[in-house]
C-alpha cells in the first residue's frame, strides 16, 4: 500500500498546528482531503447564498440584547 508523508501535504503545511503521524496510507489521506473538499465547498455554497436564509438563529449560550 502506498504510503504519503503528512507534513509534505500543502494543506498540513499551512493550517495545521500539530500532525499526530508522520506517515499515512495515501488512501487515508485522499478520503480525509475528499471530505474536507465537501465541507469548504458546502461553505462556500452556503456563503453564496441571500444572507437572511444563511442567518442562524441565536443559540442557548447567546445573550439577546434588550432594548
Amino acid at each position: 500500500m502506498a504510503e504519503v508523508r503528512l507534513v509534505d501535504l500543502v494543506v498540513i503545511k499551512r493550517y495545521s498546528l500539530a500532525v499526530r503521524q508522520e506517515w499515512a496510507p495515501a488512501e487515508e489521506v485522499l478520503a480525509a482531503l475528499d471530505a474536507t473538499r465537501d465541507q469548504v465547498s458546502a461553505a462556500l455554497e452556503q456563503e453564496a447564498q441571500p444572507a437572511r436564509v444563511r442567518r442562524r438563529a441565536p443559540t442557548a449560550g447567546r445573550s439577546q440584547r434588550s432594548r
